[in-house]
């Protein structure tokens, strides 16, 4: 079935409010659950809310260029980080 612009950002206003789930919404209009994902997405652009960044984004501006590090440099960095993994493991700052 066929929904106007309009329509659609309604559409994926509830779900994204949680007023209904994606489920329910694909049941009720007729459409395919990934139909309903591309509203919601769609409404979030239209409103101007920033999606979630995924697990696998790329990393940030401060992490450090590995392949420009000397081999001194990188056992330093490898240290670095075993030393906070373990503090991160013990609670410690």
């Amino acid at each position: 079935m066929y929904y106007a612009a309009e329509q659609r950002a309604g559409i994926g206003r509830r779900v994204f409010a949680h007023e209904i789930t994606k489920e329910a919404a694909a049941r009720e209009y007729s459409v395919s659950i990934q139909s309903i994902v591309n509203y919601v997405k769609g409404y979030m652009r239209q409103a101007g809310i920033k999606p979630i960044p995924e697990a696998g984004s790329p990393p940030s501006e401060d992490s450090p260029d590995y392949p420009e590090m000397t081999k001194d440099q990188l056992i330093a960095e490898i240290m670095r980080k075993d030393i906070e993994v373990a503090r991160a493991k013990k609670g410690m700052p």
